[in-house]
């Protein structure tokens, strides 16, 4: 059972169902992830976009933390439903948007945003193209931090158009923190 770690959702579910064609991130590794932010940059009143969403996780995490809005994008129609409940049980469905695309295919920007989560399939070989979309997207604001989580042993080529800041490993899990290139 997955639930939120910290801040005013603390303890309540996620939902996952039987079908998440997900692997949602272990707690340990939110919790991690979300330690890192703090020290980096305050969640409060920030917009957050959520790549491969799967449960929502990191995203309901963050509108715990004191996040503006979510955007949550999945390329399974059927994952976007889970957020979508967690969002309607937590009476926050105006604080989430749910975007049914590829990743690395993103849509015109609704919004720009401040904090990036992308936690691709492991193995997937999407990292490279996803990191190559989201810094053409126009989603980002300028001082944007972008966590990545693969694979410990994953390989991808790191993009020109990011600064790795951070990188940890947990278990099986790499997380790396970038910020976009200043021209």
């Amino acid at each position: 059972m997955l639930r939120i770690i910290a801040g005013k959702y603390r303890g309540r579910k996620i939902a996952t169902g039987k079908h998440l064609t997900a692997r949602p991130t272990m707690g340990v590794v939110r919790e991690a992830i979300f330690n890192i932010l703090s020290s980096r940059k305050p969640i409060y009143n920030l917009n957050v976009l959520d790549l491969f969403c799967g449960s929502g996780s990191f995203s309901f995490e963050a509108l715990s933390r004191g996040a503006k809005h979510a955007f949550m994008v999945d390329s399974d129609y059927y994952n976007l439903q889970l957020p979508k409940k967690t969002a309607e049980d937590l009476d926050i469905t105006n604080n989430i948007t749910l975007v049914c695309c590829s990743a690395d295919r993103l849509p015109r920007p609704i919004s720009k945003c401040d904090i990036v989560f992308i936690d691709p399939p492991y193995n997937s070989g999407l990292v490279d193209s996803t990191l190559d979309g989201l810094a053409l997207s126009g989603w980002l604001n300028d001082d944007a931090l972008i966590i990545l989580e693969i694979k410990k042993d994953e390989d991808f080529k790191y993009n020109k158009n990011f600064n790795v800041v951070l990188e940890r490993t947990y278990g099986i899990a790499k997380i790396i923190v970038f910020v976009q290139q200043c021209d």
